[in-house]
């Protein structure tokens, strides 16, 4: 071996390379035989190749042979207990791993002599000594002891089960004892909801106990407990659910919850009146980074239910959002869960009420440091063009502005290409737009055109249902306000089954046209 190859560092470096550049099997398959080179390469290789392994199928092929069987359907046994020495020969490889997903597929192929076994380890440290990260997928408390066996003070990012995940006494047994199991946990994805309230509050002392905790991502959170966790000063970025039945109005006028170190707060709530009762006594004041998430269904069959859960969105909605977070937001994104079989109902899609004026967006305005917009969902076609103006001088730092333009309204915009110039105009930093507008051909030498600098950070421009009239002369400005644009989508994100209105498909063909005289190939 040549003696550059001596030195650690070049050996580490080349490790590192195969790791990053590679992917799949190609890159596995590189790293053993880099294992089996020489003595000198073994170890750290060997160290790559087993940092991220998913399932313990992997742990299992490396006993000798007799151990364990495998049968047709890919289900593995072990055929007797395990010795001492494959203990000891199981922990060499085991102790490599960082990075540990586990799917309900990966133990499902598990034979209940497996699991048992894993169970019965004879070591009193956890089967995975420097486990960092855990991902475990499943739900079934059956395989709970065995999850047990991974749990450890290396830990510092988990995610367990999903939202559906049971509130049942083990499960919030298992919840309770991460605060001591685990307690350099940094990053947590799990559900904090027990199978009764005492539960609940066990669970959430617990989190509370994670000192080194920095991102909480969870299920449905009482107020009680949002209370408690704004006192972790570790906690920086905080994801959770809001259900119908947690709302108490008194409650929530009567306890203030200062989340005063958050940075990134996501809130997914099944109506906006609940999204704004939680808003109402929460203040975020130094986030940068909010996303809101209404997950309803607007055709359920229940009159009531249909009524409080989907709606427009209300200016008292929209001013419980400058109150609650200061004007250094930089990233607010609002979504609201549709399916697209939906978008075929005109009974909403032509409704009027869902206009949104500028009333409603105008307390948005305080935030002047917005880098990252998006309503595409909303409808804007009460926004005319000096609204639009107003909202562009309001926002100089945008780079994403998503404006109306993800749901195929019927209501006809009221914005034109003179907005559209607007936001060109004052904000440069753009560099990616999805909005609906009139488009049609403005006077070049008019002083909005003329006195707008070209935007070269655009290259592909999304306009939702925009009409059009004509194509050519629409190109060849827009070619002039976007020098670099090479595409422009029309309904982008449109399904199978949505079906163009008939009095739509016009502008279709419209855009078309102004993609052909882009040089977009148009099959």
């Amino acid at each position: 071996m040549h003696v550059c190859l001596l030195a650690t560092e070049i050996i580490l470096h080349i490790i590192s390379h195969i790791y990053g550049d590679h992917n799949g099997r190609a890159k596995r398959a590189t790293l053993a035989a880099l294992a089996r080179t020489c003595r000198k390469f073994k170890e750290p290789a060997l160290d790559s190749l087993w940092k991220d392994i998913t399932g313990f199928k992997p742990l299992i092929s490396c006993l000798p042979e007799g151990v364990s069987s495998t049968n047709v359907r890919g289900g593995v046994t072990f055929n007797r207990p395990l010795s001492n020495s494959e203990w000891r020969l199981l922990d060499r490889y085991a102790r490599r791993i960082h990075s540990f997903v586990v799917s309900a597929y990966n133990l499902d192929v598990l034979n209940d002599r497996v699991v048992q076994a894993l169970i019965s380890a004879p070591s009193a440290t956890p089967l995975l000594s420097n486990l960092r990260s855990l991902v475990w997928c499943d739900n079934r408390e059956r395989f709970f002891p065995l999850l047990l066996t991974l749990f450890g003070s290396t830990i510092t990012s988990m995610k367990l089960g999903s939202r559906s995940f049971p509130p049942t006494f083990a499960s919030s047994a298992l919840l309770a004892s991460l605060g001591a199991r685990c307690p350099s946990i940094r990053e947590l994805d799990c559900t904090c909801r027990g199978d009764s309230e005492e539960s609940s509050d066990v669970i959430v002392e617990a989190l509370c106990g994670l000192q080194k905790l920095f991102h909480l991502e969870t299920g449905v959170l009482h107020t009680r407990d949002l209370v408690r966790m704004a006192s972790l000063p570790s906690l920086k970025c905080m994801h959770f659910d809001l259900m119908k039945y947690d709302i108490n109005e008194t409650q929530l006028n009567s306890i203030p919850v200062n989340f005063s170190q958050l940075d990134e707060v996501r809130i997914t709530s099944p109506s906006h009146s609940i999204l704004y009762h939680c808003l109402k006594n929460i203040r975020c004041l130094s986030c940068r980074s909010l996303k809101i998430a209404i997950n309803c269904d607007p055709f359920d069959d229940t009159p009531t239910v249909q009524l409080q859960l989907y709606g427009p969105l209300e200016i008292a909605d929209v001013i419980s959002l400058s109150e609650c977070f200061s004007p250094a937001l930089e990233e607010l994104i609002l979504e609201l869960a549709y399916e697209f079989n939906d978008f075929n109902d005109e009974d909403i899609l032509a409704n009027r009420r869902f206009a949104l004026g500028f009333d409603v967006i105008a307390p948005l305005l305080s935030f002047s440091r917005l880098t990252d917009l998006r309503l595409d969902w909303i409808c804007t076609s009460a926004i005319d063009d000096a609204s639009l103006k107003t909202l562009a001088q309001s926002w100089p730092q945008l780079e994403i502005f998503y404006f109306g333009g993800f749901i195929p309204w019927l209501t006809p915009p009221s914005l034109t290409s003179i907005g559209f110039i607007h936001l060109i105009h004052h904000c440069p930093r753009l560099r990616s737009i999805q909005m609906s507008f009139r488009a049609c051909p403005v006077d070049i030498n008019s002083e909005t055109f003329s006195e707008t600098i070209p935007n070269e950070n655009i290259t592909i421009l999304s306009v939702g249902m925009s009409p059009i009239v004509d194509p050519i002369d629409v190109a060849y400005q827009l070619r002039g306000l976007l020098p670099k644009l090479t595409e422009v989508c029309f309904l982008e994100w449109r399904a199978d089954e949505f079906c163009v209105p008939l009095a739509f498909e016009d502008y279709e063909d419209g855009w078309g046209r102004v993609n052909e005289s882009l040089g977009v190939r148009c099959d």
